[in-house]
């Protein structure tokens, strides 16, 4: 009997765990954290419905917190197999889980310091030993190479071209004679990123596990970097600070790029770029340390000229360093993470610039259900940020062409070399709305079979 279980990221994004079950063995695809709103960070607390001990393996997608972020706290109540990752993702992941479980401790020190818990005593989900722990799982494994995880499963990992090292996993099963493949899309990237290689070709499959991100939406055709080039010109023009919450790997990555790329070409004057993220400082490093997994050249890549973080971008890792930058003046950047605005340092650069008009707030990446950056994308006048409400007077921008995930357009492009179509399409990793577009569209396009699955859904293939 095989059966696949939805345990994450169904009718919503965040949270993936797939869980495949071929008679005695369980494998996880991904093991991420749910974010967002109060009631799905809650879950993270609650026991897995599966018991960590009976797993077999864990095999990642790729490094974002919605995908690794509950591996420490597996760890911690009895896992103790594999974890797989490409190269990359290893690397990320041991930052990102890091990363994470301090934040964890400094949140529960800061609740408990200023009595903001419900609860007597505020814990964190996990902490560094328990971050660590799970760091030492990871076994590296490069694309397109077969690995037997004992009798009758095997996989291998496809470019996902979401950010550094993502990966789709083909999944190729044995059960009593009969063979059957699954296909888990992980992120899909979309074309053309220096930051990434293209997604490649999706094999044909008998079960296809489909994100749906953006399965409603076509992004905008223009072009980020003319958007960025306007909005930088506009702060010289203004000398004001230009405030990014942006992912610590992929969009940091991204957005420091591009404004260099624009001031190699003349388009914008040279203006300093601050990264405040210890782990998107990381972050990069990784990011020039596997060159061959980008499209970025060596010229670009050239130590005090590097586009990723030349002579202009200055990096604070300490945190004295992080709170001298609210005596900042413009014209001038600051990169900060988190990207949803869930956590990080990124909350005290609101908390000290949100309310001044004259700050510009620059939107770029996804801001799930919940979040503080869900609130102000959708024109909420005042936010509660560590339960202080903060006055959203700051201008408000979003570039949307910016998304590191591919729209309902450019996945049925990535589908289209796929014939025969999958007995069944499982529909996931979106918001209701936009799973349901994402199936919508497949079906039309296609005329394949799908489905949405339910948190806890089980179906036996």
């Amino acid at each position: 009997m095989i059966k696949l279980s939805f345990h994450g990221a169904a009718r919503m994004v965040p949270g993936s765990k797939y869980l495949i079950t071929v008679n005695d063995r369980k494998i996880l695809i991904d093991c991420g954290l749910f974010q967002g709103a109060r009631e799905l960070r809650q879950l993270n607390w609650e026991s897995p419905p599966f018991d960590p001990a009976e797993l077999d393996a864990i095999v990642l997608t790729h490094g974002h917190i919605d995908h690794i972020g509950y591996l420490p706290r597996l760890v911690k109540q009895g896992y103790k197999g594999p974890i797989f990752a490409t190269p990359p993702t290893v690397d990320i992941s041991t930052i990102s889980l890091l990363d994470t479980a301090h934040l964890q401790m400094e949140d529960a020190e800061y609740r408990n310091r200023n009595k903001l818990s419900r609860h007597p005593k505020a814990l964190p989900l996990f902490d560094t030993d328990d971050a660590q722990a799970a760091i030492n799982c990871l076994k590296p494994i490069e694309f397109s190479r077969w690995v037997e995880v004992g009798k009758g499963f095997r996989f291998r990992y496809h470019r996902a071209g979401h950010i550094l090292g993502a990966a789709g996993v083909e999944v190729e099963l044995l059960d009593a004679g009969r063979k059957v493949n699954i296909f888990f899309s992980g992120d899909v990237g979309r074309y053309g990123n220096p930051l990434t290689i293209n997604p490649s070709a999706p094999p044909e499959t008998d079960y296809l596990v489909c994100e749906s991100t953006y399965g409603g939406r076509i992004h905008p055709p223009e072009e980020p970097s003319y958007e960025l080039a306007k909005i930088i010109n506009d702060i010289h023009r203004t000398n004001t600070v230009l405030l990014i919450p942006a992912f610590a790997v992929g969009r940091t990555q991204q957005i420091v790029y591009m404004i260099n790329h624009l001031i190699r070409h003349k388009v914008i004057p040279p203006i300093d770029i601050h990264i405040d993220s210890p782990m998107a400082i990381s972050a990069t490093d990784i990011y020039v340390k596997y060159r061959s997994y980008h499209s970025l050249t060596e010229e670009e890549l050239k130590s005090d000229q590097c586009l990723l973080n030349g002579r202009n971008v200055f990096f604070h890792r300490e945190r004295s360093e992080s709170k001298a930058l609210n005596r900042l003046k413009g014209p001038a950047v600051i990169i900060s993470a988190s990207g949803m605005m869930t956590g990080g340092r990124i909350l005290h650069h609101l908390l000290n610039r949100l309310n001044h008009p004259e700050t510009v707030l620059l939107l770029v990446g996804f801001m799930a259900e919940g979040t503080i950056g869900r609130k102000i994308m959708d024109g909420e006048k005042e936010v509660y940020i560590h339960k202080t409400l903060v006055a959203v007077l700051a201008q408000v921008i979003s570039i949307q062409s910016l998304s590191g995930h591919a729209d309902f357009f450019e996945l049925l492009h990535w589908l289209e070399p796929i014939k025969k179509g999958p007995r069944t399409v499982f529909v996931t990793h979106g918001e209701l709305s936009q799973s349901e577009a994402m199936a919508g569209h497949i079906k039309d396009e296609r005329g394949w079979n799908c489905m949405i699955p339910t948190l806890g859904q089980s179906v036996e293939l």
